[in-house]
């Protein structure tokens, strides 16, 4: 069978004093590249010799056409001696291409509210009365309390601490990037500020705060026992159930909650105070409670956000408790846990449970602790915990840039899971901090090929962000689009899974033996590869503000 040709760009396209980045396949290497305008050759140069990794399952070349900065719109052509012939989907080369993916990212978020009217001019299509605002019952008992408000967590309209306190992290993160010393707001300060990042981030921890039990533990969720069909969400009438505390959910709430008081202790004293009160209140509990990992009750099937460990949540909890209060006890508490998991034997069944790793995703938030750990290195006085925490974050970021630099389509990914345009996103953070420590440009183009890699540069030839790019998702896993067939636009699709867990894609992609990377089907009842979540929009937007696209 012959060799598909085909050429893979930045859909939205390549700022002009940034790297550019494009793949081509069906190639054997050092073949000329042209860029094409209005049928003018302006640009040309050699493909890279192919890599073949297996999340690709194929040959791919790297094109660099970084010293090219001519403002403009172009295909990228790609001719072979024996007559083959392949052209990119239309592209720019400019300032500012991404202001408008990147608010529509965010307005998301204020779209995705629970408990609250959206009205027609904010909301448009997917304006609706207030929802889900009756109290919930408390599992377990007769008790009823009000926990109205925070953001529906993904394709469903459940509501999910963990997944709450990554989202709540990474858009605090990237506000602070956006006003960072280097970031020229001057030149960003439109799509900087067009969005109230506070104000949203606000809406959820106001939610997170009703989720507190008066003992300093905090519920794991909320949700109806069920998942509602593709409704719009005033119409799921279903009782509201709160579920058991668990130790993830009041780590995670406590260190996200000493981390955002310092974003409103200028604005707002009297919230900021009482987030902190919070955090302290839950990190009691946690020091006098063993671990409550959380699985669903059996009368509950929404999501379960299970967790194998809490070491890194608590990890993280310590860590903002002792960016915030400079108090060494919470360091002294913290690193012993990273030993927990390090002194665990291997377990080849379960590769994921033996090694530390600086994670930022829900289920592993070791990273984010690593980080406000190093963010207050100067309180730490033993010179030699810095650079253990230097190293570890070195040494994991290490492991991902090797990928990077191995890839076919510079993807990070050995294993393509459910949510692998989220990981990819998470995996960029850790490069980030990684250049943040180190100053090295490596880390930083691996992660902006995960960006690339995000809206286009991809072997699905796709925009994985809804509303965006030449090729987009139209049919996302997600009820109110499902419900109004009408696809919310700046959301980011789980992406490619190999695993194919939902029915759909093991019926449709199943039969074609596809590598992993394409395993992806555009079909709204995909949930394994096609859904959307809070936190890899979270990731998206502050990788997006960090490498400084907008």
């Amino acid at each position: 069978m012959e060799t598909k040709t085909e050429v893979f760009v930045n859909q939205l396209g390549y700022l002009t004093e940034k790297t550019k980045y494009a793949y081509a396949r069906g190639f054997a290497g050092g073949e000329e590249y042209e860029i094409v305008s209005n049928g003018r050759v302006l640009f040309t140069g050699k493909l890279n010799m192919p890599l073949q990794d297996r999340v690709a399952g194929e040959p791919v070349c790297l094109i660099d056409f970084s010293d090219f900065t001519q403002e403009g719109q172009y295909i990228l052509r790609v001719k072979s001696g024996d007559g083959k012939v392949a052209e990119s989907l239309s592209f720019k080369l400019g300032s500012h291409l991404y202001d408008n993916l990147y608010y529509a990212s965010l307005k998301y978020f204020y779209l995705s509210r629970c408990g609250m009217e959206i009205d027609q001019e904010q909301g448009s299509f997917w304006a609706h009365p207030v929802c889900h605002d009756t109290p919930a019952l408390v599992y377990g008992s007769d008790i009823k309390i009000d926990v109205k408000g925070g953001w529906h967590d993904a394709g469903d309209y459940g509501r999910y601490i963990v997944a709450a306190s990554k989202a709540v992290m990474d858009l605090l993160l990237a506000y602070e990037a956006n006003r960072s010393d280097n970031c020229h707001c001057e030149e960003r300060s439109d799509v900087a500020n067009r969005f109230d990042i506070l104000a949203e981030v606000r809406y959820e921890l106001e939610w997170m705060l009703k989720m507190q039990r008066q003992d300093g533990a905090v519920y794991h969720k909320v949700s109806c026992y069920h998942f509602c069909g593709f409704i719009n969400p005033h119409e799921e009438k279903d009782q509201l159930v709160v579920s058991p505390v668990s130790t993830t959910a009041t780590a995670d709430f406590a260190g996200c909650s000493a981390f955002a008081s310092g974003f409103f202790e200028k604005t707002d004293p009297a919230f900021a105070k009482k987030l902190m009160d919070a955090a302290f209140k839950a990190q009691k509990y946690l020091d006098s409670h063993e671990d409550e990992l959380f699985k669903n009750p059996p009368e509950i099937t929404t999501g379960g956000y299970g967790d194998w460990t809490a070491a890194d949540e608590r990890y993280f909890a310590l860590a903002a408790l002792f960016y915030k209060t400079g108090d060494s006890s919470y360091l002294d508490k913290a690193l012993p846990l990273r030993q927990t998991i390090l002194d665990l034997p291997d377990d080849p069944m379960f590769p994921w449970k033996n090694k530390w790793f600086e994670g930022f995703g829900w289920g592993m938030v070791a990273g984010y602790g690593t980080e406000l750990f190093l963010r207050a290195k100067d309180k730490i006085t033993d010179k030699a915990k810095v650079k253990l925490l230097e190293d570890s974050m070195l040494k994991s970021a290490d492991r991902i840039l090797e990928r990077v630099k191995a890839a076919s389509f510079g993807t990070s990914m050995d294993r393509v899971h459910w949510g692998s345009c989220g990981h990819v996103c998470d995996d960029a953070h850790l490069l980030l901090a990684a250049y943040d420590i180190t100053g090295q440009k490596d880390y930083y183009e691996g992660a902006k090929k995960q960006f690339d890699y995000i809206l286009g540069c991809n072997p699905n030839n796709i925009c994985y962000i809804t509303g965006f790019g030449s090729n987009t998702v139209k049919y996302p896993h997600h009820r109110p689009s499902g419900a109004t067939k009408k696809t919310m636009p700046g959301m980011l699709s789980g992406g490619p899974c190999e695993g194919l867990y939902d029915a759909c894609a093991k019926e449709k992609l199943g039969p074609l033996n596809l590598p992993p990377l394409r395993c992806f089907i555009d079909d709204f009842a995909s949930y394994s590869t096609n859904e959307i979540a809070i936190y890899w929009n979270s990731t998206f937007v502050y990788i997006a503000s960090k490498l400084k696209m907008v």
